[in-house]
C-alpha cells in the first residue's frame, strides 16, 4: 500500500492531537494531577524495530472499533509509567513501584485506561460526525524484547507510529506510543478530509421535520405545566421557553455538563412505555432547595442530601403536573412512577454505561426563575420512546385514539382560574437552620416562623454511626472473613446520629422490642428549638 502524503500525515496527527487531548483530560480529573500529551510525532517503522527499542515490560492496550470505523489500533506504555499511574489511583504515588505488575495494580491501570480511551472515542464522535464507539480496551503486560505475538501485527509489517509525550504531575515525563496499521491510518485520513470538505457522511438515524417539530409542542406543553407547578412551589415567577430540539447521545452531553449534576428518570407506566431523564445544573438545584426551605438563594449551600431531597419534591410535583398536561392531549391517562432524583456524574452507573452512544432526542429548554436562575436545563428521550410519542399524539389529533370518559382524569385535576392559597400551617423557625422565606400571596405567617408544609413530606434517613475509619485501598484488599476492622471511636464515647448525613443528636445503643434501638441522650445545636 503507498504511504499517506504530507496533507493526510498532517491530518492524521490533528486527529491523534485531538482525540489524546481529551484522553489527557479525562486522566488528569481521575489521577488530580495535571496531565499533558503533546502533539504527535509520525513515523514509518516496523513492529521488530519497536521490540528493539522497547526492550523492558510494558503495557499493551489495543482499541478495537465496533461503530462508526472499521479497525483496531495499538498503545504502548511503560510498566514504570503504568505502575506510577496505579499508585496514583490508589491514592499515593510516592510508593514504589514494584518489579513486577500485580492484578491489583494491573485492574487499576485498565480502568485509567478504560477512562482515556472512552474519552478519546467521545472526541473522534466529534470530529467524525458520527457515533464512533469502541469495545472495553483489551490490556496486555507483556515483555516487547521477546518473540510473543502481537494480534494482527507482523514484526515485518509497516505500521504507523505516533509518539506522544507524557506528562503527569512531577511523577511521570515519558512517551507513550500509538501504532495504526496503514489501511486504518487512511480510513481515519479519509473520513477526517471527508468531514473537512462540508460534504455529508451517514448518519445515525434522525428525526424528520415533522417530528422534531411535534416534539417540540409536546416538550413546550411538558415544560409549561411544570413551570407554573414550579413557579407555585417556589413563590416565584418561572418562565421556561419553548425547546430546541436535536439528536445527541450520552457521551455529548456529558460534555455539557462535565461535573455532577441532578438527574431526575422518569419512567411511564400506563399510556406511554418508556422513560426519559432531565438534566439539572448543581448550582440551579442548590437554588430551588434554597428557596423550597426558606434560604437565602443567592448565596445557596452546598447540595446535601437534605437539598437533594427537597430538589427531588419540587420535581414530582413540577412531573405530576406535566403529566396531567400529556393526559389532556393524547386523550389518555397516563401513569408515572415516583421520579428518581440522583445527585451524580452523568454515566457514572453502570446502567448508563451501556447506553453511553444510544441516539437521545435533546429538547434544550431556557429555566429562568425571577432573576435567581437564567440558565439551560435539558431533557433527554431515547429516539424509539420520542418517535412513538409522536405516533401517539398525532393519532390522537386525528381522531384514531378514542377518547376516554372524563373520569380518566378525574386524578389530574386543573386548578381553579385564581385561587387564593389557603393559609398554611406555621412552625417556629429552627435556630440556625432556616430562615423565613417570601410568602405568596394571600398567605400570611408570624415573623420569625417558616412555610414548613411545603417540606414535611421530604423523607429524612436518620443513622446512628458507630464510628470511622480510613484505610488505603491496599489494606481494605487486604480484609477477610475474621478480620476485626478497629474504629477510631472508644466503646464509652455516645453514638452519632445523623440525620441526611447532618450530624442532629447523640446517645446509646440499646435493645428495644428485639431490635437495636438508640437512647437520645443530647441533642445538638443549631438543631435543638429555641
Amino acid at each position: 500500500m503507498n504511504k499517506l502524503t504530507a496533507m493526510q500525515l498532517d491530518a492524521l496527527a490533528e486527529s491523534g492531537n485531538i482525540s489524546m487531548g481529551s484522553a489527557a483530560t479525562a486522566l488528569s480529573h481521575l489521577l488530580g494531577y495535571k496531565v499533558e500529551i503533546t502533539t504527535p510525532r509520525l513515523s514509518y517503522t516496523t513492529l521488530d524495530k519497536i521490540r528493539a527499542s522497547h526492550p523492558l515490560p510494558c503495557i499493551l492496550i489495543r482499541v478495537r472499533y465496533q461503530k462508526g470505523l472499521e479497525g483496531s489500533n495499538l498503545f504502548i506504555l511503560s510498566d514504570r509509567d503504568a505502575g506510577m499511574v496505579a499508585n496514583m489511583m490508589m491514592g499515593d504515588p510516592d510508593l514504589p513501584v514494584p518489579d513486577e505488575l500485580d492484578d491489583l495494580y494491573l485492574s487499576a491501570v485498565s480502568e485509567a485506561m478504560n477512562q482515556m480511551m472512552g474519552s478519546s472515542a467521545t472526541a473522534m464522535s466529534e470530529m467524525f460526525c458520527r457515533v464512533v464507539e469502541i469495545t472495553p480496551p483489551e490490556m496486555e503486560y507483556v515483555n516487547l524484547g521477546t518473540d510473543t505475538p502481537i494480534g494482527e501485527f507482523a514484526d515485518n509489517t509497516e505500521v504507523i507510529q505516533i509518539a506522544f509525550d507524557l506528562k503527569v504531575g512531577d511523577y511521570i515525563s515519558s512517551q507513550m506510543l500509538q501504532i495504526l496499521t496503514l489501511d486504518f491510518a487512511k480510513q481515519l485520513v479519509d473520513e477526517l478530509l471527508y468531514v473537512l470538505s462540508g460534504e455529508s457522511l451517514p448518519e445515525e438515524p434522525v428525526l424528520s421535520a415533522d417530528e422534531a417539530d411535534t416534539l417540540a409542542e409536546i416538550g413546550n406543553i411538558f415544560m409549561g405545566s411544570a413551570a407554573t407547578a414550579l413557579s407555585q412551589l417556589l413563590a416565584k415567577q418561572v418562565n421556561i421557553t419553548t425547546p430546541r430540539v436535536s439528536t445527541s447521545t450520552l457521551r455529548q452531553i456529558q460534555q455539557q455538563f462535565p461535573e455532577p449534576c441532578v438527574v431526575v428518570t422518569v419512567e411511564y407506566l400506563q399510556g406511554l412505555a418508556g422513560d426519559n431523564l432531565l438534566i439539572i445544573s448543581r448550582r440551579d438545584a442548590t437554588v430551588i432547595a434554597a428557596l423550597m426551605m426558606g434560604e437565602e438563594a443567592d448565596s445557596p449551600a452546598d447540595l446535601d442530601e437534605i437539598r437533594i431531597s427537597a430538589v427531588s419534591e419540587a420535581m414530582n410535583q413540577m412531573v405530576g403536573a406535566a403529566c396531567a398536561s400529556l393526559a389532556e392531549i393524547f386523550y389518555r391517562s397516563i401513569e408515572i412512577s415516583p421520579p428518581h432524583t440522583e445527585y451524580r456524574a452523568l454515566g457514572e452507573d453502570a446502567g448508563a454505561k451501556k447506553k453511553l452512544d444510544e441516539v437521545l432526542v435533546k429538547l434544550s429548554f431556557r429555566l429562568q426563575v425571577d432573576g435567581l436562575i437564567d440558565s439551560e436545563i435539558a431533557q433527554l428521550i431515547p429516539l424509539v420512546f420520542a418517535r412513538e410519542m409522536v405516533r401517539v399524539l398525532l393519532e390522537a389529533m386525528e381522531g384514531q385514539e378514542a377518547q376516554l370518559p372524563q373520569s380518566v382524569f378525574e386524578s389530574f385535576p386543573e386548578p381553579p382560574p385564581e385561587p387564593l392559597p389557603a393559609p398554611l400551617d406555621c412552625e417556629p423557625v429552627l435556630s440556625g437552620a432556616l430562615h423565613r422565606r417570601q410568602e405568596p400571596v394571600g398567605t400570611f405567617c408570624p415573623e420569625g416562623t417558616v412555610q414548613l408544609d411545603l417540606i414535611r413530606d421530604i423523607p429524612v434517613l436518620v443513622t446512628g454511626l458507630l464510628g470511622r475509619r480510613t484505610v488505603k485501598l491496599k489494606e481494605l484488599m487486604a480484609v477477610t472473613a475474621g478480620s476485626v476492622l478497629e474504629l477510631e471511636s472508644t466503646a464509652d464515647i455516645p453514638v452519632d446520629i445523623l440525620a441526611n448525613g447532618k450530624l442532629v443528636a447523640r446517645g446509646e445503643v440499646v435493645v428495644y422490642n428485639s431490635h437495636f434501638g438508640i437512647k437520645i441522650t443530647d441533642i445538638v445545636e443549631p438543631w435543638q428549638r429555641n
